[in-house]
């Protein structure tokens, strides 16, 4: 303290963690699987583990995995902050600001052994997997899979990831001032301004990239449709290029955030208040951002299943195969060999080196949009008859430029997709799927995009190049959330106490993760996107939203026994059986969470291999979904079709009118003390958790009972895992 009205205010400190996740597989010898022996060389001991298999819809009890996660990470962080509070008149000033440096020494991949999908496509009755009769375990008993991109599985499904080690850093500076204004005796006014500057991801050794989306590609020309036409698009190493920095993104300096407050005594019973504010999102909250996840920063060699949109398989799970399906010597399921993780220095070249990768994601150092929250509330208090106290409160935010883990910016335009739609439905040839006859290419490119396998809806994509292009932690979506929230609450003279909260809400985005691979439990995972063009077609209900929640809680002191309003003149024995009991209790009912519906299998457009996401199925006109045709079916699943050969489902990407099994639980106690003396008392405790023995449902992620096609589609067999049976407990607590 400097002066009486000054405060001066100084805090440093610093943190380290040290995390290992060794594999219980972890030093596996890739040999023991058929594979070339060489895998071995590629891949350190920590990250080798047996391939992941994941089954789409035919097994309800053997379905998708995360892979065998390796993770070594060492973390320091040093904070600096100080503090200035100045108490002048009817002001209270404070002003002070932040330093943090963040050093983080990390490795981490899920599919250090690799991790390929199945869902029956080769083993449909008609070629391209757009038939029926597939099964996804039939088509693992052959070997043959799914390639990089498949609408479930983890982000890295179709590929082999290997980490290397960075040593990233980020720099996070703010200044901030503010005021509680007390205008008058009734009015307080809260003003602050904070202006953040958080530096982006830099590395150690500099392994880092950027895309530059507006220069013509150094390596590869074509794209036109005819020789020597650019191509857009380029991945650089940092450093060089138009981005002469360390980092991956720029640093904002534009993220001024003002707080704006109030609190109004209407009179000596009610206060009115409300608030407004806007939050950045940290950059270390945008985790595909992370210099791990750079293209040089880990290897992906990919499982080419396919180099002809599904009508012949080019790879097994033993091999690379001939036209004659037999094995190429000296092969595995990625090659003879695996891509080596290139850090600063990527053969030949960091272009070309992207290029023969075919499918990445990376930063865009130009166009970058960072994210932020607006938030808002405006509530009443107000003090009622018999000690009771009322709060409501309405709240409500709006998200902005919120980041995906990466955003897909390679689906070739929605136009061609209607086009091809309206071509098949006239028996005529879909100009997209018709192969090109004059490779334009200035070099082969691998996989689907080369000699005698590219098809003319390549050439229509935005960055014809590349296999697959997505932008990471770009700010591609958008959030609003509005909510009623009412607060009952009263103290009991006797002891004891009472609180009931209720809240009403709603929230709509077009994002709800970045981890979408993690949600599940009682979510049931989250809705995917379909069209990646048309982001605001996949605004919908939050897969998160909780539409009500009542809570009531209350702690009660039983009026018997001495000095109670029953029996106060008891004693002794009489006092010791009918004083000190007591009872306390938590009663929760919460509405499901939405259901995410998916379809299980492929069209035409989706084989194609043209970009598009995860597809939906096609609602049926004037049915109704919430009716079960049978009792063991959560919703009808008459009401769901196939899409379309060349288009996307018209079901939302989060369903609003079918919810999941909500929460209906009672928790409850009772309790006795038993005094001894002043300073000693026992309490006896007899406790019932979900004393009713609700049982609650869910649709878990990875579970086909919300995928079209699956056996069990409209099924719920699961229960919440944080569901308990009734539970009865007894305990003795000494207290002195």
């Amino acid at each position: 303290m400097a002066k009486p009205n000054l405060i001066i205010d100084l805090n440093v400190s610093g943190s380290r963690f040290n995390y290992i996740r060794n594999p219980i597989n972890s030093g596996f010898d890739m040999s023991q699987e058929g594979w070339p022996s060489a895998y071995n060389a590629f891949v350190p001991s920590l990250e080798r583990t047996p391939l992941t298999p994941c089954f789409a819809i035919s097994d309800p009890l053997v379905s998708c995995s995360q892979g065998q996660s390796a993770i070594a990470d060492h973390n320091t962080q040093w904070n600096f902050s100080p503090q200035v509070t100045w108490i002048k008149g009817r002001h209270t000033f404070k002003f002070g600001g932040q330093l943090e440096m963040g050093f983080d020494n990390y490795l981490q991949t899920n599919t250090g052994g690799g991790l390929i999908s199945f869902n029956g496509s080769w083993t449909t009755n008609t070629a391209g997997g757009t038939g029926l009769g597939g099964n996804d375990y039939a088509d693992f008993l052959l070997g043959y899979g799914l390639g990089q991109g498949a609408a479930f599985g983890n982000q890295t499904t179709g590929s082999l990831v290997i980490s290397g080690p960075i040593s990233g850093k980020q720099t996070y500076r703010a200044l901030y001032a503010a005021d509680d204004f007390h205008w008058t005796s009734k009015l307080t006014l809260n003003l602050g301004l904070r202006y953040e500057l958080q530096g982006p991801w830099s590395e150690r050794y500099d392994k880092l990239t950027y895309l530059n989306l507006k220069v013509p590609n150094s390596s590869v020309t074509g794209c036109g449709g005819v020789p020597g036409s650019a191509c857009p698009a380029d991945l650089f190493l940092v450093g060089t290029g138009a981005n002469t920095s360390r980092n991956s993104l720029p640093l904002s300096k534009t993220q001024f955030m003002p707080r704006l407050g109030f609190a109004y005594a209407w009179n000596t019973k009610t206060v009115i208040r409300g608030g407004y504010g806007i939050f950045f999102i940290p950059n270390y909250v945008s985790f595909g951002t992370n210099p791990y996840i750079d293209p040089v920063a880990s290897a992906t060699t990919n499982f080419f299943a396919s180099v002809n949109h599904g009508l012949t398989p080019n790879s097994a799970l033993n091999c690379e195969l001939t036209a004659a399906f037999t094995c190429i010597p000296g092969t595995g399921p990625f090659g003879a060999n695996l891509v080596a993780v290139p850090g600063r220095n990527p053969q030949p070249n960091v272009s070309q080196y992207i290029l023969n990768q075919n499918n990445f994601s990376a930063t865009d150092y130009f166009g970058q949009k960072y994210g932020y929250l607006q938030q808002w509330n405006f509530g009443i208090q107000r003090e009622l008859p018999g000690n009771f106290y009322l709060e409501v409160a309405y709240a409500g935010a709006h998200g902005v430029h919120l980041p995906q883990f990466n955003t897909n910016v390679n689906q070739i335009p929605d136009g061609f997709i209607q086009q091809a739609q309206t071509q098949f439905n006239q028996g005529q040839p879909v100009s997209i799927a018709q192969p090109v006859t004059s490779y334009p290419f200035s070099q082969a490119l691998p996989g689907s995009l080369g000699p005698g396998n590219l098809i003319q809806g390549q050439l229509d994509r935005p960055y014809p190049q590349y296999a697959g292009m997505n932008l990471n932690g770009q700010g591609c979506c958008n959030s609003s959330y509005n909510s009623l929230q009412a607060t009952l609450n009263r103290r009991f003279g006797a002891g004891g106490s009472l609180l009931v909260a209720y809240t009403w809400a709603k929230l709509l985005s077009n994002t709800d993760t970045l981890t979408s691979w993690l949600e599940g439990g009682t979510t049931g995972g989250v809705g995917g996107i379909q069209d990646w063009n048309n982001l605001k077609n996949e605004y919908s209900l939050s897969s998160q939203n909780v539409a009500q929640r009542l809570v009531i809680s209350y702690v009660l002191d039983l009026p018997f026994g001495k000095g109670k309003k029953f029996g106060g003149n008891a004693s002794g024995a009489t006092n010791v059986l009918i004083g000190g009991w007591g009872m306390d209790g938590v009663t929760t009912f919460q509405t499901g969470f939405p259901v995410k519906i998916s379809y299980g299998s492929s069209n035409l457009l989706s084989q194609a291999g043209l970009g598009t996401g995860g597809l939906r199925p096609d609602v049926v006109g004037g049915c109704n979904k919430g009716l079960s045709v049978q009792p063991l079916l959560w919703f009808n699943p008459t009401c769901f079709t196939a899409p379309q050969a060349w288009s996307f489902g018209n079901e939302n990407r989060v369903d609003a009118t079918l919810r999941q099994d909500g929460i209906a639980n009672w928790d409850w106690a009772v309790f006795k003390n038993f005094g001894f003396g002043e300073r000693v008392n026992l309490q006896f405790r007899a406790e019932s958790y979900n004393i009713s023995n609700t049982p609650s449902f869910i649709f878990p992620l990875g579970d086909s009972s919300t995928e079209l096609g699956s056996t069990n589609f409209g099924q719920v067999s699961n229960f919440d895992p944080n569901y308990t049976p009734r539970l009865y407990q007894f305990a003795l607590k000494a207290q002195f």
